[in-house]
């Protein structure tokens, strides 16, 4: 395809060369008129490539390059017939009636044509680019002006070429007649062959463009790093005001909010994705959505999940994004105003989309065997060897910024009764059950683990000793009144806990861990069900 595309470019320029010295060898040549520079191309930013937003700046640089392109061929053909001026008349674009002068013989930028000769000759111009006919408006018997139609590379009438005389033509009109269409033939190959080149260089742009973006991702192996990077430029290459970034089970059919940028409804910048929703029947089917008008979303259900109010206003496109026919994610993208995105946008959202899949995948991966290398199978805690890396980092942040931090140590109560009485299985529940609590009674910045057996324990960076005795008390609370169902049974339990704290600077770092062990043995001797702290 490429080598043919290329020989069919090779022998146009050929053949608009040989034209082009055909005609030039028929009258002596003549010193050309002082020519004006095209001024320089402007420096365009990638992200405006794919944007679109080049577009005026791109017509403007390609109609200076036309006019300096074609100037020469039309100086020629003016030589040849003794024409005063030649002027090529197109249309600009299929939805725009008028003609307007693309490239002529004079120096600078060519004429307006709306005032261009006389009101009559106007519409001669454009008469004969309609009707397809070669025209003469006469003076004295004489042709004073002649005009041909030109095709294009889509084959429509879509303009002409106009020869003037100040008094006469070298050539006759018979002459001209048959010369016109040869000229008006050449000019249509020197500017189909302009347009293809200009084609490929924007295709070109846009590749490069992508290839810079797809440079980017790949360089960017944190997950969390690259989920906000993908979304900070879904917004930037298609205009939209918000991106939200989905990850996607294709095996269990659901799927969470990964990231989203800072603009994004509150509805979706965190939680679960549902097979039912929008977003994961997009997933599930592969396919990409697009609204311009949000409100016809309310027809398909909830957004992210099957009960949600999804949003009332709008535009939203959602965008997956595929491992060969099975979705490991989707980018959503979405302005608060209808008709905001465009189609082209929507498509550079897909491409950004398929050149993230791989980059995108591989840190999930990555995150994915880091994370159970790290944690607990059985609670879902991280475990002895993410505690101790974390519990050396808080300190040093601690000494670093200064404040406190606290460690609890928390051990079940009487936890070999409850295997011995109700078996494993029931203690694996009350292990799972008292984990949960104390997990979800915690900032996310705090750091739940499990030691090992029934010992659990507590991180707390930045907080001062009776905020951690708070902290502490109102979760062994939370354990005692909570009762575990299993296998048809009833199972409570209790815990004990030890209390240890750290200011930044002082003398105890190293014996941290050892002192809240300590005020554990202390609680569990003194009756057990208790919190001790320093």
């Amino acid at each position: 395809m490429v080598a043919t595309f290329a020989l069919v470019a090779v022998g146009i320029a050929i053949g608009a060369l040989a034209g082009w010295r055909f005609s030039a060898r028929r009258t002596p040549p003549a010193p050309p008129p002082p020519r004006v520079s095209a001024p320089p191309r402007p420096t365009l930013n990638p992200l405006q490539v794919l944007r679109g937003e080049d577009l005026v700046a791109l017509a403007e640089r390609d109609a200076r390059e036309l006019a300096e392109e074609l100037r020469p061929y039309l100086e020629d053909v003016a030589r040849q017939h003794g024409a005063s001026e030649v002027t090529l008349w197109r249309r600009p674009r299929a939805d725009v009636p008028a003609l307007e002068i693309a490239a002529w013989t004079g120096a600078g930028e060519p004429p307006d044509g709306a005032v261009w000769g006389t009101a009559a000759e106007r519409a001669l111009v454009s008469w004969s680019a309609t009707e397809q006919m070669v025209g003469f408006e006469r003076r004295d018997g004489e042709p004073r002006i002649a005009i041909c139609p030109v095709r294009f590379a889509s084959g429509e009438p879509t303009g002409a070429i106009v020869l003037s005389a100040t008094d006469r033509f070298r050539t006759e009109r018979d002459g001209l007649r048959d010369w016109l269409p040869r000229h008006a033939a050449q000019v249509g190959r020197l500017a189909s062959l302009f347009s293809t080149r200009n084609e490929v260089a924007r295709q070109s742009r846009f590749t490069r463009a992508l290839l810079r973006i797809a440079r980017d991702l790949q360089r960017t192996h944190e997950p969390e790093a690259l989920e906000h990077e993908l979304c900070t430029y879904a917004v930037e290459v298609t205009g939209a005001e918000f991106a939200v970034l989905l990850r996607w089970d294709a095996t269990t059919r659901t799927g969470r909010v990964a990231a989203a940028t800072d603009g994004a409804p509150v509805l979706l910048r965190d939680g679960p994705v549902t097979e039912g929703s929008v977003a994961g029947a997009c997933c599930v089917e592969g396919t990409a959505s697009f609204w311009e008008d949000a409100r016809y979303l309310a027809e398909r259900g909830g957004l992210l999940r099957d009960d949600d109010a999804g949003v009332v206003t709008g535009a939203m496109a959602v965008l997956p994004m595929l491992r060969g026919t099975e979705a490991v994610g989707a980018l959503m993208i979405g302005a608060a105003r209808s008709g905001v995105l465009r189609a082209l946008e929507i498509r550079n959202g897909s491409v950004l989309a398929a050149l993230a899949v791989n980059a995108l995948e591989a840190a999930w991966e990555l995150a994915d065997a880091s994370r159970r290398s790290r944690t607990d199978p059985l609670t879902g805690l991280w475990n002895r060897r993410h505690f101790d890396e974390q519990l050396d980092r808080i300190l040093a942040e601690t000494d670093r910024f200064g404040g406190s931090c606290a460690l609890v140590i928390c051990d079940l109560d009487h936890f070999k009764r409850v295997n011995d009485t109700y078996g494993h299985d029931a203690g694996d529940a009350v292990l799972r059950q008292a984990s949960k609590l104390l997990h979800d009674g915690v900032r996310t910045v705090d750091v739940c683990a499990r030691l090992g057996g029934e010992e659990l324990a507590l991180l707390l960076p930045q907080t001062a000793p009776d905020g951690a005795m708070e902290l502490a008390e109102r979760l062994r609370e939370r354990i005692a009144s909570h009762v575990v169902e299993h296998a048809g049974i009833t199972i409570r339990v209790t815990v004990s806990m030890g209390v240890a704290s750290y200011t930044a600077g002082s003398v105890g770092k190293a014996t941290l861990f050892k002192r809240a062990d300590e005020r554990l043995y202390e609680a569990k001797a003194g009756g057990r069900n208790r919190v001790v702290a320093e």
